[in-house]
């Protein structure tokens, strides 16, 4: 979707913009630029990035400013992650100026909101969607667009919880919460017990803390 020029004065509220490796999800290893935005209209409690949304940590930036925080890096893969993104009213005009400047773009949601302008269609839109506890709710406008679904494994999912979502999309990671052994554990047996439906999953965890990065 072509932007207007009255879009690029669009100003967002941006908690931080760091080149790590992408830690989580099919994508994991790749050199990749994140982007945090303010805000989030969730509360888990096993959150680890809780000043995403604490009303303080962020500065305003237009998209030329975060641009050439971007440029820096000489990298065209953008992660833009929270807090929740589609909790920022004008993500479709951040998403949609990195597709036309050439950037791969991955969405790290919750998948409880929408945003009916983003281009997603576009064949360098990668959308992660995390479904919270305790209903795991999918926004369903958002669902047919979701690439690929990453379950934390805390002490709450279960095999069922997994089951409803998945009819959406079948590309599956669960992710061990905090990498604690008693997690990875059960998300292996949940592996099993998804591979007896016939249904294939990868379990995950957060690598980017295995190797100390942000």
């Amino acid at each position: 979707m072509k932007l207007l020029k009255k879009d690029l004065n669009k100003e967002f509220k941006i908690v931080e913009i760091f080149r790590t490796v992408e830690g989580e999800g099919s994508w994991v290893g790749l050199p990749v630029v994140f982007i945090r935005l303010e805000g989030c209209n969730l509360r888990c409690p096993w959150c680890d990035t809780t000043y995403s949304y604490d009303g303080k940590s962020f500065k305003i930036l237009d998209l030329d400013q975060i641009l050439n925080e971007i440029k820096k890096y000489n990298i065209k893969r953008v992660c833009i992650t929270g807090g929740e993104p589609f909790f920022t009213e004008n993500l479709d005009i951040l998403v949609n100026f990195l597709l036309e400047n050439k950037y791969t773009v991955f969405i790290e949601t919750n998948g409880t909101l929408f945003n009916e302008n983003i281009d997603y269609n576009n064949k360098n839109l990668y959308i992660v969607c995390s479904p919270k506890p305790p209903s795991y709710f999918i926004n369903p406008n958002l669902a047919s667009y979701i690439s690929e679904f990453k379950f934390v494994i805390d002490d709450f999912i279960t095999l069922q919880n997994i089951k409803e979502v998945i009819k959406f999309n079948k590309n599956i990671i669960l992710q061990p919460q905090s990498n604690l052994p008693d997690k990875v554990k059960k998300a292996i047996d949940l592996q099993d017990k998804l591979l007896s439906f016939g249904i294939e999953s990868r379990v995950i965890p957060q690598c980017h803390k295995v190797l100390g990065l942000p």
